[in-house]
């Protein structure tokens, strides 16, 4: 009879009043030691008194519905929160709203949440159905590729998409980088980066991240784009000049996935396309006239070939006064050469030899010694012939004048004047 009392006399509008929890979002997902908000408002009778308000996650063997109550996340009874919430939940406490906010989020946190209020009637009990199902992104970051292939490789032109994603779920939340050979790509700031026709430029190492953040950053994935040859050009290897004699090499460069192995060379003479070698490069040892021509070279793989553009190659000829110079330089050379040897010898030759210390006069030995006397003027008169005498000198005169002769006697020649 007291409930009956007090039920008539409430107004129509609170005893139409109905239970009821709102969540926001349904679903959510995050990075593991982040935090997230169970955003939640909920109404009840009005002519009852709210009593116990709480947070819980059915355990693992219970029903996921709600229906019965597992794990306190959080309880205005504080002893029944589970000691693995405890600090780590915040409650908005204000008029029907039942906010929650969870920090250090971990991967034992995945599951659903619901809220639960009492109030003080008998049956004043209600829990919101539906919930909020908690997702915990686990890093590190990964890059996939998708295509329209199925397990095709990928080929110029083609449509690709790089999603970079964690482990059970993807955050919306932030801005994500992308990096392309270590390199930012400044336009890509979403979860995925799309690549509407994709060519030889795209090939490349990507990884992805959040941007501005220290949240670990992806490893590196290949787009590996397959395509025919790029960019091939003919460059030369020479010893020197291209002059008749000297050796050179030409190399055919390209670009291409998957690399060249079949290269072909050809030269254009006198309106003749002849091919000459199947090697990336093409050597000349000795160069000649023989050799003038135009060049070009095809590279070719699975996806294609393309051919150089077309190298004139010509062979000049020393000109005569080149070949003067050549030969008067090595002239001069090898008498200078000469020259330094004869020098060397001489110089050992006439290295005087070492004597004793007795003085001796200096005349030397093998020299013979005139001397000319005057002639008296009767005999320049008489046109007397000269009259040469020849006169030993003593031994000891004969010993100082021939000490290192090997003549012996020196004889001195002298003019005597007639009677």
């Amino acid at each position: 009879m007291f409930f009956i009392s007090i039920l008539l006399q409430l107004p129509l509008s609170a005893l139409l009043a109905s239970w009821s929890v709102s969540y926001k979002p349904s679903s959510i997902c995050v990075f593991e030691r982040s935090s997230v908000d169970f955003t939640c408002s909920f109404q009840y009778p009005s002519y009852q008194t709210l009593k116990i308000t709480k947070w819980f996650k059915p355990r693992e063997y219970q029903k996921q519905d709600g229906s019965q109550e597992g794990i306190f996340v959080y309880n205005s009874k504080v002893a029944e929160i589970d000691q693995r919430y405890r600090n780590r939940t915040v409650y908005a406490k204000q008029d029907n709203n039942c906010s929650l906010q969870l920090h250090n989020v971990s991967k034992s946190d995945i599951g659903k949440y619901f809220f639960r209020l009492e109030t003080n009637f008998l049956n004043g009990k209600y829990t919101g159905s539906g919930g909020i199902y908690l997702s915990v992104a686990v890093l590190p970051f990964r890059v996939t590729v998708k295509t329209q292939k199925v397990n095709g490789s990928i080929h110029e032109g083609d449509s690709v998409t790089l999603r970079c994603s964690t482990e059970n779920c993807t955050p919306k939340q932030g801005v994500f980088a992308w990096f392309k050979n270590q390199r930012l790509l400044p336009q890509a700031t979403g979860n995925e980066l799309q690549i509407s026709s994709v060519s030889h430029n795209d090939f490349g190492n990507y990884s992805c991240g959040l941007k501005n953040s220290s949240t670990t950053s992806a490893d590196e994935i290949l787009l590996d784009v397959r395509y025919s040859p790029k960019n091939v050009e003919i460059t030369i290897l020479t010893s020197g000049k291209i002059e008749q004699g000297n050796s050179l090499t030409l190399i055919c460069h390209s670009k291409a996935n998957p690399a060249v192995k079949n290269y072909t060379w050809f030269r254009i003479r006198d309106a003749n396309i002849s091919s000459i070698a199947f090697d990336s490069e093409f050597s000349i040892i000795a160069a000649s006239q023989k050799d003038d021509g135009q060049y070009f070279c095809t590279a070719k793989n699975d996806m294609g070939s393309q051919n150089s553009t077309i190298m004139v190659l010509k062979v000049e000829v020393p000109s005569s006064r080149h070949f003067l110079l050549t030969t008067t330089a090595v002239l001069f050379f090898v008498i200078a050469v000469l020259l330094v040897l004869f020098g060397l010898v001489r110089r050992k030759r006439i290295t005087p030899k070492k004597h004793s210390t007795e003085q001796t006069p200096a005349v030397t030995v093998t020299e013979v010694i005139y001397e000319n006397l005057r002639k008296s003027p009767e005999s320049e008169e008489n046109h007397t012939s000269p009259i040469y005498a020849a006169v030993k000198l003593p031994w000891s005169t004969s010993e100082r004048l021939c000490s290192n002769s090997q003549e012996g006697d020196a004889v001195i020649y002298s003019l005597l004047k007639s009677e």
